[in-house]
């Protein structure tokens, strides 16, 4: 956890601790407008705790404990009940659908809508193939760059994120091509049983051939009937990116976010 966070916000990041590290909540130190100090969720995150032991009253101390900034908005672990949130936050559940991958891969796919179980069917040569971390990032940056909230600090954490993830073991970048021509490549780290939807592009034959549909199903592939495997796709709030995910079976296990400050500001 703690490589994640130094990758993700470049070793900027304070913590609060219970009793000798039973519990920690991590507090990722950003800035707004380039100056203004805020504790909000750095980039490519997503639940940030607390981590460890729980106790009933562990996460009121913790959120009560959090110094003032101007901005403060901390997605939390899933499960945390409202009663623990102070008063001096506001709350609100955020979507995230997770998809149980402990069953076989034919039960798995029998979820999916039929016309993408009948592409999968006539895709059935497709293979995951690795792609390096610097090509993965530019293809992103060649996607994304421009669009509102992207930040080419926001790039570099990516590269450190795939990195630190392939130094620990914790997985790759994809990519699926058809004909030799690119569809869509990922990052998907894997830990703890979780695979993660991290980053993904898609190329302009891909949209029209299900790249990003056939990738996944290719990644969810690989750790089909494991015990107590998820897939996990993270960032499941827009209501297009919604229904994509949906459509593969998920189940919203939503966790929520404690805010302070000005809204509008995510």
């Amino acid at each position: 956890m703690t490589d994640w966070l130094d990758a993700a916000t470049d070793r900027r990041w304070d913590g609060l601790v219970l009793d000798n590290y039973r519990a920690v909540l991590p507090l990722p130190r950003m800035r707004r407008l380039g100056f203004v100090p805020v504790y909000v969720r750095p980039p490519y995150t997503q639940q940030l705790g607390p981590f460890g032991q729980l106790l009933p009253g562990d996460v009121r101390a913790l959120l009560s404990a959090v110094p003032f900034r101007p901005q403060i908005a901390l997605p939390l672990r899933a499960g945390v009940p409202t009663a623990e949130i102070p008063k001096r936050y506001r709350s609100r559940v955020r979507t995230n659908f997770e998809l149980d991958l402990s069953r076989k891969w034919p039960n798995i796919a029998a979820g999916f809508p039929r016309k993408l179980q009948a592409f999968l069917r006539k895709s059935s040569d497709d293979c995951l193939d690795t792609m390096d971390p610097a090509t993965f990032v530019a293809l992103s940056e060649a996607d994304l760059a421009g669009k509102p909230g992207m930040q080419p600090s926001q790039f570099a954490a990516l590269h450190r994120l795939i990195l630190t993830a392939q130094n620990a073991g914790w997985g790759n970048c994809h990519q699926l091509r058809e004909d030799g021509e690119l569809l869509a490549a990922g990052f998907f780290p894997h830990f703890g049983g979780r695979t993660i939807n991290l980053a993904t592009v898609t190329t302009e034959r891909g949209k029209k051939r299900r790249g990003t549909s056939r990738l996944l199903a290719l990644v969810m592939q690989r750790h089909a009937g494991e015990p107590g495997a998820v897939f996990d796709f993270e960032g499941s709030e827009i209501p297009g990116v919604k229904a994509f995910f949906a459509k593969f079976g998920g189940v919203d296990r939503g966790y929520r976010l404690v805010e302070a400050g000005p809204r509008g500001w995510l």
